[in-house]
């Protein structure tokens, strides 16, 4: 029987669809506009630092990683680092400093940096510099880009910028003192010129802000004819209250859904949770499962493949009895923060 062996290196000849300036790949989605919205959802940022802090749990006496650190920067805190660049833009470029065996590894700002159809590592500024570097990187799968990886949260860009629309349309609100659009309506009688720039002083940036809280508009009638004169203020378009809340929890659901990650570690407390069970570990244990563990396998498989050994650990929920004890847990090993946990229990607890 003949055997036909194909070469291992051979390249491929389909057609990729990646376009490219400057002899760069662009990002599909822009890395600015994910750093943007990094700061426009507590628990978009929340649960991307949550998920950092578990991916960077690593062994350090079983791993070479420390060797190949710069002064004042160890393993953990590089990894961590490393584990936020991925989950943030879905992709971790990493510098290689020296040369044979005496390398260091360095973080690059995953929004500076970009890569050619040869996979080279290059840092962009914001001002255009451009600097070619020696490195790797280690990108999550994306459908869209052979050559850039795409975070989690993707499919819920959406609901983030619904989320910071909503933030902004009430902070205009009360910047403007709080005052709804109002048409002002004369009935059986016209406005006087005095009584027209009264209206326009009154609602000018004069009578805007806090400072201005509770000022009173006194506005006379203009009597034409026998009919009883008014004057009527009418809201325009409002949004009621309720309506921004039932918004903003089901962007908030949307996000932690997209995130994959429980909605008690963001602290979102639902139903007749009141802390204390078990609610957090079942949802932590599938978590882990689903989540950690096969990004934990994948970083380990990364740095193999560059020759260091690095080695993760998953939270073992199997031991603890309460969501109490395994939230002390999660402080213990600095993954939320005791503020954090006391939300993620509903009460005040001791942590």
């Amino acid at each position: 029987m003949d055997y036909i062996f194909k070469n291992a290196h051979a390249q491929s000849v389909q057609i990729s669809k990646d376009s490219e300036v400057n002899g760069l790949l662009v990002p599909f989605v822009s890395f600015d506009d994910l750093l943007a919205l990094h700061y426009a959802n507590v628990y978009h940022r929340r649960a991307i630092k949550i998920k950092a802090n578990m991916l960077s749990q690593i062994e350090v006496y079983e791993c070479d990683l420390a060797r190949k650190m710069p002064p004042n920067i160890s393993a953990k805190s590089f990894l961590f680092e490393f584990a936020y660049n991925l989950e943030l833009f879905g992709n971790a470029p990493i510098e290689k400093a020296g040369g044979g065996e005496n390398f260091v590894l360095y973080n690059i700002p995953a929004h500076e940096w970009r890569t050619n159809r040869m996979r080279e590592i290059f840092q962009v500024t914001r001002d255009g510099d451009q600097k070619k570097l020696d490195g790797y990187y280690l990108k999550y799968y994306s459908p869209t880009s052979r050559y850039y990886g795409e975070p989690d949260y993707l499919p819920c860009l959406l609901q983030i910028l619904i989320n910071r629309e909503a933030d902004s349309y009430n902070y205009s609100f009360f910047k403007n003192g709080a005052k709804p659009d109002l048409a002002i309506v004369h009935e059986n009688n016209e406005p006087t010129t005095e009584q027209i720039v009264a209206y326009k002083s009154f609602f000018s940036d004069s009578f805007k802000g806090a400072n201005n809280a509770h000022k009173t508009l006194l506005a006379y009638t203009n009597s034409i004819g026998d009919k009883e004169a008014k004057i009527r203020f009418e809201k325009l378009g409002g949004v009621e209250d309720i309506s921004f809340k039932a918004l903003k929890e089901v962007s908030r659901d949307e996000i932690a859904a997209a995130h994959g990650i429980p909605p008690l570690l963001l602290g979102i407390i639902q139903g007749a949770h009141l802390g204390g069970g078990g609610e957090l570990i079942g949802q932590l244990q599938q978590f882990n499962e689903i989540e950690i563990k096969p990004k934990i396998e994948l970083i380990e498989g990364f740095f193999a493949s560059i020759g260091i050994k690095v080695v993760l650990k998953a939270i073992d929920v199997t031991d603890f009895k309460d969501d109490g004890e395994i939230v002390t847990m999660l402080v213990e090993r600095g993954i939320i923060s005791v503020a954090e946990a006391r939300s993620i229990l509903g009460w005040q607890k001791n942590i």
